[in-house]
This record gives structure tokens, C-alpha cells and sequence, in this order.
């Protein structure tokens, strides 16, 4: 039994999306990486349950000169994780805008979590944090509750994590893989036949349900030969 989900990961600039990513699939971490241009992908198997689960992940561009093309790269996606830096309220307030986004650009059931990082920042000096983690239960209490079709509310759809010190970043991607098996059925039906299942209309273009960016990702991969 295997699953192919897209996850899409977003959050203003500096708050750390691609250190998060990079520490989950390739368990290193770089202080001085550049800022993501456009998208970047990267992929990972894991297995729940005797489930293959293959995540297809990709790290948006958190400037807002990105926005208009960011919803080509989050297009048809399974999961988003919106991210804030735990040091900067300006980062979680900025965060609604990205969960407008998704409400406005996807139509399927997708699963939302919330990820604050730089954990590791007020580990060493509390005085730094300004945003609590029963500010972020709050606000996913209020905003992803399931009467509005969004995933799982409460405090197994928050996170606080440090890339640097690789705390909690396991986790995040263990919760979002092991739902995505819960609703393993549902996605397959999105993928042949669009967002709200069924062989009727509410396909995409290409006819599959798929969206053209992972398909030319999923190319490139197999030409390498790699696996990831």
C-alpha cells in the first residue's frame, strides 16, 4: 500500500521554511542559506502503518513580489504548514494572510498545520519569545476547526521547533503523514478525479487531478535516478 501527498509550506520571509524542510529530509541545517526564489522540492518516503507514504514537499518564497506565482506551486495540495518565527508576533500576524491564501486557492479537504520556529532562540533567552503556544492553539482553535473543512484544530495542529538544534521537526512530518493515511482514500479519489471525488466533473486540466508543477518535479527526479 503506498500514498503520494503534496505539502506546501509557507510564511513571510526569514521565518526559517527552508531550514525546517532541509533539517526533515536531509538532516542538515545551514545558518547562512539563501532565501527561496519562486519554490523549491524536495521529497521524502516514509512509512505509517505499512503505508509507503511519499511527501512531496515544497518550500515557498515568503517575499511578498512572489505571491501571485506562489499559488501555482500550492495548487492541489494534501497539507500546508504555515510557519512563524516565535520571536516575532509581526511573522505570526503575517501568517493569516498565507491561511487566506490556501482558503481562497484550494478546494479540497486539505490538512493545515502550524509550525513556530527558532525554538532554540528562547531556549537560551526566554525573554525573546513573543508569540505564546497558547496563542498559536488559539488562533487554530479559531481559524482550522472542522467546521470549516480545514483539518484537525487543537494542539496536535501546533508545533514549536528549532532546525538548529532539531527539536520537533520530526515530529511535525510523523502528525501530518500519519493523517494523510487517514484520509489515504480521499486523496486518491482527489487525484483521479478532482476535489470532491466522484467521476464527474472538477478535474484539472491535465485530466488527472494532478497539477503540472509536481508532475515536472517527479520528471526531473527520475531522470537523476535518485530516491529519496
Amino acid at each position: 500500500m503506498s500514498l503520494e501527498a503534496k505539502l506546501v509550506v509557507l510564511g513571510t520571509q526569514g521565518v526559517g521554511k527552508t531550514s525546517l524542510v532541509v533539517r526533515y529530509v536531509k538532516n542538515t541545517f545551514d545558518p547562512e542559506s539563501a532565501s527561496t526564489i519562486g519554490a523549491s522540492f524536495l521529497a521524502k518516503k516514509v512509512v505509517v502503518d505499512d503505508c509507503l507514504v511519499r511527501l512531496q514537499i515544497w518550500d515557498t518564497a515568503g517575499q511578498e513580489r512572489y505571491r501571485s506565482i506562489s499559488k501555482l506551486y500550492y495548487r492541489s495540495a494534501n497539507c500546508g504548514i504555515l510557519c512563524y518565527d516565535i520571536t516575532s508576533e509581526e511573522s505570526f500576524l503575517a501568517m493569516h494572510s498565507w491561511l487566506l491564501e490556501l482558503k481562497k486557492n484550494i478546494n479540497n479537504n486539505i490538512i493545515i498545520h502550524i509550525v513556530g520556529t527558532k525554538a532554540d532562540l528562547v531556549n537560551a533567552d526566554p525573554s525573546k519569545r513573543e508569540v505564546p503556544f497558547e496563542r498559536c492553539v488559539a488562533y487554530a482553535a479559531e481559524h482550522l476547526g472542522d467546521n470549516e473543512g480545514l483539518g484537525w484544530a487543537g494542539m496536535d495542529a501546533c508545533h514549536e521547533i528549532s532546525a538548529r538544534d532539531d527539536t520537533g521537526v520530526d515530529e511535525v512530518f510523523e502528525v501530518i503523514a500519519r493523517k494523510l493515511v487517514e484520509r489515504r482514500q480521499e486523496i486518491e479519489m482527489e487525484r483521479l478525479y478532482g476535489p470532491g471525488g466522484g467521476g464527474g466533473g472538477g478535474q484539472s486540466a491535465r485530466g488527472g487531478g494532478r497539477d503540472s508543477a509536481v508532475d515536472a518535479a517527479n520528471d526531473a527526479e527520475k531522470k537523476k535516478g535518485k530516491c529519496c
